[in-house]
């Protein structure tokens, strides 16, 4: 099964596949003339692979069959988990200017997190016409530093209590903004699946505008508890 953006996206935009994943959709094609939310959720599906990922067990055989019924019957999803993530940032290294931009004295780099899981209504259901799995309780963002070398201090962005999450569906999408007057241009992001995230320091690589990957770094510190 396959699906695709409308023909009506006059401006290339794209769905969000994680919703048509978590579906049971075995193909989601998307626009690649925009690096936006579409794209770095692909990017975060398929890293680390060849370009085929087996769905997660409970969406293949008796397992998506006892699932599928179970939702369109309104009982309640089975083997889900509760997932409690903590990201101290703590630096950037070389991070790349905002598209058109040359220099770096009045780059205002701030990091914008979201974490985007199975929300209750993304379920399938008869009635649902959802296709965006974003949510504002699973936003966060860190004060604005300065200049392509940032000190983020060890900041704590808190994810306490997200509920219902496959991690292997489910991802954590940074992207680096200038803090500007009016809108907030692109730097720079990164999109992981949660089941690729380790505990720990670790480095996080950026991709630039272009969906190319740089030589900026993140450096930060996972906490993350599965229950």
């Amino acid at each position: 099964m396959r699906a695709y953006p409308s023909g009506m996206r006059v401006d290339s935009s794209n769905i969000d596949p994680a919703f048509f994943w978590r579906q049971g959709i075995q193909i989601v094609a998307l626009n690649w003339q925009n690096c936006d939310k579409g794209m770095m959720l692909n990017k975060g599906m398929f890293a680390r692979s060849k370009g085929w990922v087996l769905k997660p067990e409970e969406y293949r055989g008796a397992a998506w069959t006892e699932r599928r019924d179970s939702a369109g019957s309104g009982c309640g999803a089975n083997r889900r988990h509760a997932l409690h993530l903590s990201i101290q940032i703590y630096a950037g290294q070389n991070i790349p200017l905002p598209r058109g931009d040359v220099h770096d004295r009045s780059f205002r780099p701030y990091l914008s997190c979201e974490l985007h899981v199975e929300r209750p209504r993304d379920s399938i259901h008869p009635n649902n016409d959802s296709n965006d799995s974003g949510s504002a309780k699973y936003k966060r963002r860190t004060a604005t530093c300065s200049g392509v070398d940032p000190d983020f201090g060890g900041q704590a962005l808190q994810f306490p209590s997200a509920s219902g999450v496959i991690e292997q569906l489910s991802f954590l999408r940074i992207k680096v903004k200038d803090d500007e007057i009016g809108k907030d241009d692109l730097a720079a992001w990164a999109c992981l699946r949660l089941d690729n995230l380790r505990q720990g320091f670790r480095f996080i690589r950026l991709f630039d505008t272009e969906d190319s990957p740089t030589s900026g770094v993140l450096l930060v510190k996972i906490l993350k508890q599965v229950t």
